[in-house]
């Protein structure tokens, strides 16, 4: 066994191709051929003396060396890359941070909000990206990011910023041509879906109506995939939808859009804040995720 390090390039193939178990995903993720990815595999395979990956025409499988290996090139190439940010952290300054989150928690909570934040962190640069689904900071640019998880203490590197709690909002205009008094009358109007979480509506209305005996079914108009933007159909009349309260708090109180019965539904998810283990000291980081907990919290 040679005493020299594993070629860095080999290892780095290895690390993706053996989290993505595709030749084909690895090529894609690194930019480069498929055949370079096999070369790069057999290198570090001829090195170690060993093969890494079972492979049949189903595709990959890692052999039990492979599965042993992963887990301390991972975190090695983690460390490699922690250290790098660190040090183009100090060429850009402190305060240059990369921020990915879901595009309604920017568009409906955080844009309104980045004059205080400008106010309480003057200093910082945030370089927001969209996002949405799992965050794997390995290979990433972000430095933090923001995600709507099940309510769960297992989320690797993230802490609970605010727990959803949904209102069903309406426009004042709609509401003047068909008034809601009781829960029942929100069947009355048409509900808009979330196409990605289309058992929202059911569970909230398992909750506030008993429908045995009455004859009411909801009726549905148009779905969205996010929040922002089934808060603007609701705006412009297309019907009721659910929304985050932080999200749905400035329409409220500028009057666009009411919550007729002042009710909620807590949907069992939340709000957290990701940020990878060498990330998770950083003072500008830490500031920002200390705002953010304090802003989504205050009053309403």
């Amino acid at each position: 066994m040679p005493s020299s390090l594993p070629p860095l390039n080999a290892l780095r193939t290895f690390e993706v191709a053996a989290r993505k178990l595709s030749f084909s995903a690895a090529a894609r993720e690194l930019c480069v051929t498929q055949g370079a990815i096999s070369k790069q595999i057999q290198l570090l395979e001829q090195y170690l003396e060993q093969p890494l990956f079972d492979r049949s025409s189903s595709g990959i499988t890692l052999t039990e060396a492979g599965r042993q290996y992963l887990p301390f090139i991972s975190r090695a190439m983690e460390t490699i890359q922690g250290a790098t940010a660190m040090l183009q952290q100090n060429v850009h300054g402190p305060q240059s941070l990369v921020l990915n989150l879901t595009p309604s928690f920017s568009n409906l909570w955080l844009i309104p909000r980045l004059a205080q934040l400008n106010k309480a962190m003057p200093e910082l640069s945030l370089r927001m990206t969209s996002g949405d689904g799992a965050y794997q900071f390995q290979g990433a640019e972000a430095d933090m990011a923001i995600r709507c998880l099940p309510l769960s203490l297992s989320h690797e590197h993230s802490t609970l910023l605010v727990e959803e709690v949904l209102l069903p909002v309406v426009s004042p205009e709609r509401l003047r041509h068909s008034p809601i008094h009781e829960p029942l009358d929100l069947l009355s109007h048409k509900l808009l879906l979330h196409t990605t979480r289309p058992q929202l509506w059911r569970q909230f209305l398992q909750q506030w109506i008993d429908l045995t005996g009455t004859g009411f079914q909801p009726r549905y108009n148009h779905g969205f995939e996010h929040f922002y933007m089934s808060l603007e159909a609701a705006r412009q009349g297309q019907g009721i939808a659910l929304i985050p309260d932080f999200m749905a708090r400035d329409a409220l109180q500028s009057g666009e859009l009411v919550n007729p019965l002042g009710i909620q539904y807590q949907s069992g998810y939340g709000f957290y804040f990701l940020v990878p283990p060498y990330r998770s000291r950083n003072g500008g980081v830490q500031q920002f995720y200390h705002w953010l907990l304090d802003a989504l919290n205050e009053p309403a």
